[in-house]
């Protein structure tokens, strides 16, 4: 079977679902034409729904409504003289949370995690159950901050619904874009700026958070840079930017977070230069030579590489930006998504995700060091 047609049962066919008594075909696709129709949506969310719900149109349905409508979730009314931020919450939600092991408070924990991952949502191979088996690894790993890039409206509408327990910022609504999502029991959101890059042929821009974390305040920045060697002018114009962005707090008290797929060369890195203390977190944890490279036909076989040559890359990256006293130190950096989806010959995505862990100075002994340096880890993951 060759890839299209892969892709194609996918979906269009149940042959995945793990259920005997599912529809068959010709019934599912009623079901699905349906639900599109009532919701005014389309037969690829359709599916998501649908198939988590044992293909019952009615509940299907209600689940739609009450998770755009009556769900949990922040909305801005503007109705009256000033905007107003509505926050609401859905009993999923608030289980979830009066479950979690993190309690909400103003206080800072000891450390936080964040995690930064393409999805390659563009890639419709089995991406309902890859974009399942994200979520189910955001769940296990628990980040405080999570970046995503390359998501699309289908898998930015399952993942808003699978984790209640996260706050979604999108960059887009359209084709693909990237999204952070802030652990609601730990991060606070403050606001947001999408800052579009002027010379973009792909619509990429960088999306900018801020939020804090008890007094620990943060400037998170999450992009998807310019692909492809044919784009290096453009993709170093728009590192530049980021940069700038990444250390324009430096002078103040917030700690700064530049990440995602950059799609940069290490030669594109230094042609353009890092300013002064800013790090690269690869780097600064110990340069691990399992955790280098994020985009790897070597060992990821999501994507067919003709000939011998398989190209390994270190796309993802993680860039931190700390304030003239550092009150944060990078402890770990690792790897995520690194095993096949159950009942699948693929991975999660063509990139490994990168999760690092941070330590929040003044909150935990560091060893006794007081460098403003990162700290090496030797923990594996």
């Amino acid at each position: 079977m060759d890839s299209r047609e892969e892709r194609d049962d996918d979906i269009l066919s149940v042959s995945e679902e793990d259920d005997d008594d599912i529809p068959d075909v010709a019934t599912c696709q009623v079901l699905v034409e349906e639900f599109a129709s009532v919701t005014g949506t389309d037969e690829a969310l359709a599916q998501f729904y649908l198939q988590d719900r044992k293909w019952d149109l009615e509940r299907s349905v209600n689940a739609y409504f009450e998770s755009r409508n009556g769900g949990g979730g922040i909305r801005v009314i503007k109705d009256g003289e000033e905007p107003e931020l509505l926050v609401t919450f859905d009993s999923k939600m608030v289980s979830l949370l009066e479950s979690s092991s993190g309690r909400v408070s103003t206080e800072a924990p000891d450390m936080f995690k964040l995690i930064t991952w393409n999805l390659d949502g563009l890639d419709d191979k089995h991406l309902k159950k890859r974009t399942k088996a994200v979520a189910n690894i955001i769940e296990s790993e628990k980040p405080d901050i999570v970046f995503l890039q390359e998501l699309v409206p289908v898998t930015f509408s399952y993942l808003e619904n699978a984790l209640p327990q996260y706050v979604f910022v999108a960059a887009g609504t359209d084709d693909y874009f990237c999204a952070t999502l802030l652990l609601r029991t730990s991060v606070y959101f403050d606001g947001h700026s999408i800052i579009p890059f002027k010379n973009t042929r792909m619509g990429r821009n960088l999306l900018c958070i801020e939020a804090h974390i008890g007094e620990l305040k943060l400037n998170l920045l999450n992009t998807h840079l310019e692909s492809t060697a044919e784009f290096a002018e453009e993709r170093m114009e728009q590192l530049k930017v980021a940069l700038k962005n990444l250390t324009t707090a430096k002078n103040s008290n917030i700690t700064s977070i530049l990440a995602g797929d950059l799609n940069i060369r290490d030669k594109e890195v230094t042609q353009v230069g890092l300013p002064s203390g800013v790090f690269d977190l690869w780097e600064a944890c110990g340069r691990r030579p399992e955790c280098r490279y994020t985009w790897d036909t070597m060992r990821n076989t999501n994507k067919e590489i003709g000939g011998r040559f398989k190209p390994r890359m270190r796309f993802d990256r993680v860039y931190l930006g700390q304030p003239s006293k550092p009150v944060i130190t990078p402890k770990h950096f690792g790897l995520v998504g690194i095993e096949k989806v159950l009942g699948l010959q693929s991975f999660p995505s063509d990139h490994w995700g990168i999760v690092t862990y941070f330590e929040v100075k003044g909150k935990k002994s560091s060893g006794g060091s007081s460098s403003s340096a990162p700290v090496s880890s030797t923990s594996s993951h």
